[in-house]
């Protein structure tokens, strides 16, 4: 009986983090979108100077890496022109953002 309760317990701690995780992300993207109109100004700032920025001191000199960073930009720009749903716009813009800054950092150290 004891190794049911130890058991039971586990599962249930296990089910509250995944429960506190989910909620968390739906409480951002519930937030989000209340303020889409300011999330998306400031998005286009940070996506065009950050991929600007990236291209101008580090990529011009790979092609690929050119039309990674000008793809996943305008993926990111073109769905928050579009209204796309908040959490589509809020996770492409994070892995452009994180894909610009691993493009700078690998061009540093080569």
């Amino acid at each position: 009986m004891d190794t049911l309760h130890h058991t039971l317990s586990a599962n249930s701690v296990r089910e509250n983090r995944t429960t506190t995780t989910q909620n968390w992300l739906n409480k951002m993207e519930a937030q989000s979108e209340f303020n889409r109109y300011g999330i998306t100004s400031m998005f286009f700032l940070l996506i065009g100077i950050f991929g600007g920025i990236t291209i101008a001191i580090s990529a011009y000199a790979h092609l690929w890496q050119i039309t990674v960073i000008a793809m996943f930009t305008m993926l990111s720009l073109s769905l928050m022109l579009a209204v796309a749903p908040m959490k589509y716009i809020l996770r492409v813009t994070a892995v452009t953002l994180l894909l610009d800054l691993l493009i700078l950092m690998l061009n540093a150290v080569l």
